[in-house]
C-alpha cells in the first residue's frame, strides 16, 4: 500500500538523520508501525482501506463492502467506475470527525500511477452520509479525469452529487423517502430552482430530481452521456429542451409506483381511504370496487385482506342489500382503524420477508 510504503520510507529518513540513533526512536511507535494490519482491498483493486493504527482494522471489512456498494450502484448509471491505475484508498484514523478527499501522486511519479485518497480521521463518528457523498465524487472525479479532463472538471454541486447517490439507493429508501417529500410544506421545484447558484434543495427532492435528471440524459447519445461529467452545470447542458411539464409529470406518476412488492405507503394508504364513500346506486358500488381492486395489486398481505373486506360490502351494496352493506362495511371499517394506528407509528407497511434491500 502507498500509504504504509510512504510511512516507512518517512522511517527511514528519520532514522538516518544527523544526530539521531535508534535508541532516540520511539520504540513503542516502531513496533505499532510494524504491527499495523495490511489493507483490504476489492477483488478488483479498485478500492482499498486501510488503518492508521491497529484498534482500527477491524473496521476495513465493513468500510470496504460499503464503498463497495456505493461504487456498483453508481456504476449502474455510469458504467464501470474507478481502475486499478487509479484506485480510491481509503484510511481510518483516530482523531476527529473530518472527511477529507484529495488527489496525490506516489512517489514514483514516472510510472503515471495517482490515487485518490479518503482520509477518515474518526470511523467511530463520521457522518455516514458524508463519507457515502466523498466516496462517489472521488469516484465521479476520477471517471471524468480518465475521459481526459481533470479532476476538477466535475462541476455538479455536491448536494447534486450526494441526490446522485440517494437515487441509487434501495426501493425501500425511495419509498419512505417519497413519503417525506409528499409531507414537506416545499412544493416541487421547477427546474430553474435547482440550476440556481445558491440551490440547496430539501434531499428528497433532490434525490428524485437526480434521478429524473440522470434518466432524461440517458435518452442521448452515448458520446454525450459520457461527456456528463465535464458538463457545465446549466440546465441546457444538462438536460437539452426538457420542459417543466416533463419533470412535473414524472414526479406525479411516482404517487402510483409500486416501489417495491409488498408495500404500502402511508400516502397511498390515505389515498386508498379516500376512495372508500358510500355507493349512490350498484353502479358506482361496482366502481368503486374495481378502484379497490386496483390499489390492491402488489400491496402487502394486510392489506389485500383488508381490501377484500371493502369488497364484499361493496358487493353487497351492487345487489342493492343496504343491510347487508353496512354491516360488512362496520366490520371492515374496524379492520381499517387497526391499521390506521399502525400508520401513525410507522411510514409504511412491508410483507414480512421483503426483497433485500438497504436499510
Amino acid at each position: 500500500m502507498i500509504c504504509r510504503a510512504r510511512r516507512l520510507v518517512l522511517l527511514a529518513l528519520i532514522l538516518a538523520a544527523p544526530g539521531l540513533c535508534p535508541a532516540a526512536v520511539n520504540a513503542g511507535g516502531v513496533a505499532r508501525l510494524k504491527a499495523l494490519p495490511p489493507p483490504l482491498q476489492s477483488p478488483d483493486g479498485v478500492i482499498y482501506v486501510g488503518c492508521a493504527t491497529p484498534e482500527r482494522a477491524e473496521l476495513r471489512w465493513p468500510v470496504l463492502r460499503f464503498a463497495s456498494t456505493v461504487r456498483d450502484r453508481l456504476s449502474g448509471l455510469f458504467g464501470p467506475l474507478g481502475s486499478p491505475a487509479s484506485p480510491l484508498s481509503i484510511e481510518l484514523g483516530a482523531e476527529t470527525n473530518r472527511v477529507e478527499t484529495l488527489a496525490r501522486k506516489t512517489l514514483r511519479t514516472q510510472d503515471g500511477f495517482s490515487q485518490l485518497i479518503i482520509r477518515v480521521p474518526n470511523p467511530d463518528t463520521v457522518d455516514l452520509e458524508l463519507l457515502r457523498t466523498a466516496i462517489a465524487e472521488a469516484l465521479l472525479r476520477e471517471q471524468a479525469r480518465a475521459q481526459g479532463a481533470s479532476y476538477a472538471s466535475l462541476t455538479w454541486p455536491r448536494w447534486f452529487v450526494a441526490a446522485t447517490v440517494d437515487a441509487t439507493r434501495g426501493d425501500v429508501w425511495r419509498a419512505e423517502a417519497y413519503e417525506r417529500f409528499l409531507a414537506s410544506p416545499t412544493p416541487p421545484l421547477p427546474l430553474d430552482a435547482f440550476f440556481a447558484q445558491d440551490a440547496a434543495p430539501p434531499p428528497e427532492q433532490a434525490a428524485f430530481f437526480a434521478q429524473w435528471a440522470l434518466k432524461e440524459c440517458k435518452k442521448r447519445p452515448e458520446a454525450a452521456r459520457r461527456a456528463l461529467l465535464n458538463t457545465p452545470w446549466e440546465r441546457q447542458a444538462i438536460l437539452g429542451e426538457a420542459p417543466d411539464e416533463a419533470w412535473q409529470a414524472w414526479l406525479k406518476d411516482l404517487d402510483n409506483t409500486l416501489f417495491l412488492p409488498g408495500i404500502l405507503t402511508r400516502r397511498q394508504f390515505e389515498r386508498w381511504c379516500a376512495k372508500l364513500t358510500d355507493p349512490a346506486d350498484p353502479q358506482e358500488a361496482v366502481r368503486i370496487a374495481n378502484a379497490l381492486t386496483k390499489e390492491a395489486i402488489g400491496r402487502p398481505a394486510v392489506f389485500r385482506d383488508l381490501t377484500e373486506l371493502y369488497l364484499r360490502a361493496y358487493a353487497a351494496a351492487a345487489t342493492g342489500d343496504r343491510a347487508a352493506y353496512a354491516a360488512r362495511r362496520a366490520e371492515a371499517d374496524e379492520a381499517r382503524a387497526a391499521l390506521q394506528s399502525h400508520f401513525q407509528r410507522n411510514a409504511l407497511i412491508v410483507e414480512e420477508n421483503p426483497s433485500p434491500h438497504e436499510p
